[in-house]
């Protein structure tokens, strides 16, 4: 192995331009596939505050559809969620949110308005995104049946208006309304959108929390989050959720209520881009599974021309060490550990690339491929260390991309040792 390692390193030293053609372009494959990677990963993984994602189900949004052909998309009402969701009995948990975006902070003594994101849910939010407190607790039921002003706070917003986190019992005035601050919690990231504000107080202070849109009153302003007790039973509580909903759109005269396939999973939601549209998955998987592979083969077939012509250059050396005794698969063996080394070298080139690049256009990027989110509060977009350090991504798109270079360099090298020793040491005369 050492002998092998030795080789390959004399190689890339005396074959330097083609060593670095080579290697480059095996990381910018990694490099893209990466970035793609990670994207998704912080949408889909379970990551703080949202560290049951690979539990939850969710239903955004529904539509009514009227007998004149007529039809109205909209978040849910608050009574559809009662009456779908909120009695699910195989569900460990289930929430419903609000999102407010046009908000004002106003801190004692200041004349600043300070922009915040509230979101209006309620105590069970606490169990499905499991918010870590800094000081004090969430909001109780008592607060939610008797609409009391109070308030969960972000522990950078706490920090910036009164200089400390342990805020507990203290009053914060949004929108010149005072709320007392019941606990403090670490910050969410701007990348998990679901679980993400500054600010997280009860919906049962809006006095119109349960304001319906549409002829047939199923339409609002929530959407609706289910927690499975465990990964094996998402599909357990997926179908008591399909048959609540097909049992309340029975109750709808002269209308059909749809949710158009929900609940979905999270990974599903990055591909539910509308309100009104029934998704195949299968479809949606397909297709970018065949993008990645393509971003991944194409710089393979280019490789393995210049693999196919290094061969051409190399037949005098392997018909000299065939002559003395080489047998056929020690010199594949060479080979392909000279492939895995350029492979190895390019992939952790790509890999510090894509996170070099993902951390300078981390906002750009989210909002390219239109996962994007809400950023009011003029915060620069959070993504963390633990959200970059998926080695598991890494070493799925490293192996891929060694297999693709393996076939590219596989058939010349193999071509190349079969050829007649003769004609290998006359072939640069």
């Amino acid at each position: 192995m050492l002998l092998y390692f030795k080789q390959a390193w004399n190689l890339i030293k005396q074959e330097k331009l083609f060593s670095s053609i080579y290697i480059i372009g095996t990381g910018l494959s990694i490099t893209v596939v990466m970035v793609l990677s990670i994207v998704f990963y912080v949408k889909t993984a379970n990551i703080y505050p949202e560290t049951n994602r690979d539990r939850l189900l969710i239903v955004k949004s529904g539509a009514e559809f009227y007998e004149n052909n007529n039809r109205r998309g909209s978040s849910l009402a608050y009574s559809t969620i009662e009456k779908c969701f909120f009695s699910l009995k195989s569900a460990e948990a289930v929430t419903a949110i609000a999102s407010s975006y046009d908000n004002y902070v106003q801190p004692a003594g200041s004349r600043e308005q300070v922009p915040v994101t509230v979101k209006y849910t309620d105590t069970s939010f606490w169990t499905v995104f499991p918010f870590r407190f800094i000081d004090g607790q969430s909001f109780s039921e008592a607060d939610m049946k008797s609409g009391v002003h109070t308030a969960v706070i972000a522990e950078s917003l706490a920090k910036r208006i009164f200089g400390r986190a342990n805020v507990t019992g203290e009053y914060v005035s949004l929108n010149f309304r005072n709320y007392r601050i019941c606990g403090v919690v670490k910050d969410a990231s701007l990348v998990t959108s679901t679980s993400y504000a500054l600010l997280w107080i009860p919906y049962s202070v809006l006095p119109d929390y349960k304001k319906t849109y549409g002829e047939k009153q199923t339409l609002g302003s929530f959407n609706a989050y289910i927690l499975a007790p465990s990964v094996a039973d998402v599909e357990k509580v997926r179908q008591e959720t399909l048959a609540n909903i097909q049992r309340f759109d029975q109750t709808i005269e002269d209308a059909e209520f749809t949710v158009f396939g929900q609940p979905d999973r999270q990974w599903q939601t990055i591909f539910r881009s509308g309100n009104m549209i029934t998704i195949n998955f299968g479809k949606e998987l397909f297709r970018y599974g065949l993008i990645f592979f393509i971003l991944l083969l194409i710089p393979a077939v280019s490789l393995s021309g210049m693999t196919e012509s290094r061969m051409e250059r190399r037949l005098s050396e392997m018909g000299i060490r065939r002559a003395f005794g080489a047998r056929t698969p020690t010199l594949m063996n060479q080979i392909l550990f000279e492939n895995f080394l350029f492979t190895l070298l390019g992939g952790a080139g790509g890999l510090l690339a894509s996170y070099f690049f993902v951390v300078l256009n981390s906002h750009w990027i989210l909002q390219l491929i239109g996962i994007g989110f809400s950023n009011t509060d003029g915060l620069y977009v959070a993504i963390t260390p633990a959200m970059l350090l998926n080695f598991q991504v890494f070493f799925t798109a490293l192996v891929i991309c060694f297999l693709l270079n393996l076939l590219s360099a596989l058939i010349p090298a193999w071509r190349a040792s079969r050829r007649p020793i003769i004609h290998s040491l006359t072939s640069n005369t």
